[in-house]
């Protein structure tokens, strides 16, 4: 992915970092260049985006609990190199 032109399966593999913000702000740029001329990414971006927007509404007050989040980061823990 190092040209400056996505195609389509590139962006939408990007799509889910693109929309939580987790991109570089290069590949950020790029996948917005593509949305921004591709209707059929465009179309599921908008689907994607709506998505997360319902799953986060859904969600909203929940939280994990303290066994899973301490299990959760024993295990990231455990598998980082000494």
């Amino acid at each position: 992915m190092n040209d400056s032109r996505l195609d389509c399966a590139e962006a939408l593999a990007l799509l889910q970092d693109y929309l939580k913000d987790e991109l570089t702000p290069d590949n950020q740029r790029r996948v917005a260049g593509h949305l921004a001329a591709c209707g059929h990414c465009l179309e599921h971006e908008h689907f994607e985006r709506n998505f997360l927007a319902a799953i986060q509404r859904a969600a909203k007050g929940i939280r994990c609990p303290d066994e899973v989040a301490a299990r959760i980061r024993q295990a990231l823990r455990s598998d980082t190199p000494d």
